[in-house]
């Protein structure tokens, strides 16, 4: 072709020397040339450069036809036909961000929570002798490969929910799949944040006013020996020497859902410190700065923290679901991480709903902590999939750890330079 275009009208091309080596490819070009058909070469080129015109016109005049078609498609008829699955996650904590992050690239991803931050839970007890540490401990939820709605949800449906708004005003959104992650709330205030904290400026006052009433304390009393009930008096401890602490548990040691060595790690931790330990002591009822124990007797205190359990946000499941709640009004789950009646048989109409972290009834043994809902919202994400795809669900734990349970891993802080890890059974403290 380059030797053609270059030739002045008429003329034909010269015989071009051609190496002794050339391979038999080569050879058999210029042997077309030899023969003086250039011109017909050239002649073939450009009709099928013709043809390759005629057939962009086609494909133009066939783009052109079938956008005409759509111009008078409404835009929800247009967002049908292009959008992806619409899945709504309800929470913005461990598991709920963890299913926003593996399902925003595929799918048409809501968070919805009350509030428009994340906030480390595990590690907010430091807030109450250090209300600056909120801006390490929380930030914005992410909103770039998915919408972020703020608002309370109300009510939970099989194809929608209901949320209200901080202003105040009622909103549906609809849903192909939903996966609840509501988590929990904690009787000690500002320990779990509430829908009255929907920014971080509301909550950074209720922070601020929470530990300005500590420092003013001299006494201190802790209803509960968990592992809050535990890090929150070490907290006290570290910062404040010189404050009466005492915990009241009705159980027989602290931390007693744990490996008995925590318990024993914390206590001797505490008691070095002058800390009080009541052991079986069944708490009745609770008062701002005194508690009342299962036979009369009355503690009293400047500040009365109640830590005995995290019970479920399960409010909005109340309605709709609540056949579905156990006796602690958590969530009942097949293996699969959907509603369950209470005979563990899958509860109808319910299947495009998964259930993960604080809300969820989980296995006997395993513990409600921060890992744990990641894992459960391993398998409810990849189920979700699943089910989208129209492939056999896994079941949970196995799905996210390969066995029939998962690790049991957990770290119990004492102050800021100490604290006890363990993992299963093994337990390492200092």
């Amino acid at each position: 072709i380059r030797i053609a275009s270059q030739m002045p009208p008429g003329r034909r091309a010269e015989k071009p020397s051609l190496p002794e080596t050339a391979p038999p490819s080569f050879m058999s070009t210029f042997s077309i040339l030899r023969k003086g058909s250039v011109d017909a070469t050239c002649g073939l080129i450009i009709t099928l450069l013709s043809v390759v015109d005629v057939a962009l016109l086609l494909v133009l005049s066939l783009s052109q036809t079938v956008a005409s078609l759509f111009k008078g498609v409404t835009r929800s008829s247009s967002d049908l036909l292009l959008s992806r699955p619409s899945v709504v996650v309800v929470g913005g904590s461990f598991s709920g961000l963890w299913a926003q992050r593996a399902l925003s690239d595929s799918y048409d991803v809501t968070l919805v929570d009350f509030k428009d931050y994340f906030e480390y839970t595990p590690g907010v007890l430091r807030l109450f002798v250090q209300p600056s540490w909120l801006s390490r401990l929380s930030g914005p939820l992410p909103r770039r490969r998915n919408k972020l709605v703020v608002g309370e949800v109300v009510a939970v449906h099989p194809t929608e929910i209901a949320l209200r708004t901080a202003d105040g005003e009622e909103a549906q959104i609809p849903f192909d799949y939903l996966l609840l992650g509501c988590g929990s709330s904690y009787a000690a205030a500002p320990v779990k944040a509430s829908p009255r904290e929907p920014d971080l400026p509301s909550r950074r006052r209720s922070w601020e006013e929470a530990a300005a009433r500590l420092a003013r304390a001299s006494s201190v009393l802790i209803a509960g020996g968990g592992p809050v009930a535990v890090e929150l008096a070490a907290e006290v401890l570290d910062a404040y020497p010189s404050v009466s602490v005492t915990l009241v548990t009705s159980g027989t040691s602290l931390c007693s859902g744990l490996p008995a060595a925590v318990g024993e790690a914390t206590a001797r931790w505490l008691e070095l410190r002058g800390a009080a330990l009541h052991y079986s002591s069944r708490v009745e009822s609770v008062r701002p700065d005194s508690v009342t124990l299962v036979g009369g007797q009355v503690l009293s205190a400047d500040i009365v923290y109640p830590c005995m359990g995290a019970p479920p946000a399960s409010a909005p499941l109340e309605g709709s679901l609540a056949s579905q709640l156990d006796e602690r009004r958590r969530l009942r789950l097949t293996p699969q991480l959907q509603p369950a009646e209470q005979n563990g048989s899958p509860a109808s109409g319910w299947s495009r709903v998964f259930g993960m972290g604080d809300v969820a009834s989980l296995p006997a043994g395993e513990l409600q902590l921060g890992h744990t809902a990641e894992l459960n919202a391993h398998v409810a994400a990849e189920n979700m999939r699943r089910s989208a795809a129209g492939r056999p669900l896994e079941e949970y734990p196995r799905g996210a750890v390969g066995c029939e349970r998962s690790p049991r891993v957990f770290c119990v802080s004492l102050g800021p330079h100490d604290g006890v890890v363990a993992f299963n059974g093994l337990v390492l403290s200092g």
